[in-house]
């Protein structure tokens, strides 16, 4: 079995800078709010970072997440009217097949 990896996904519509960052929000929101290193999920494991159209694309990707009934993290930038920039979540990877690479 594949081990799990953490998987960001972060608008495509933001500059390049703004996507670094906001990935890096996601990734550090998840391991705060999941604590997947003391679960024994993930031990500084791989990181994925994927692009990923505007905030519409984010939230259909929320929803399929959370009907597959994973834990998530939404990370909404203050700096622009609190909208969701990025997310991130923990898996195998087959399900992001074809995603671009940040």
């Amino acid at each position: 079995m594949k081990s799990k990896r953490i998987y960001t996904l972060t608008r495509s519509d933001i500059s390049s800078g703004q996507k670094t960052v906001q990935s890096g929000h996601s990734l550090a929101q998840y391991i705060i709010e999941h604590n997947p290193h003391q679960e024994g999920e993930w031990s500084n494991g791989s990181i994925i970072c994927l692009k990923l159209g505007k905030e519409k694309a984010l939230k259909r990707w929320i929803k399929k997440l959370e009907n597959m009934g994973l834990k998530i993290s939404i990370f909404r930038e203050p700096d622009m009217d609190n909208e969701i920039t990025s997310i991130a979540t923990l898996h195998h990877g087959d399900i992001f097949k074809g995603i671009p690479l940040l």
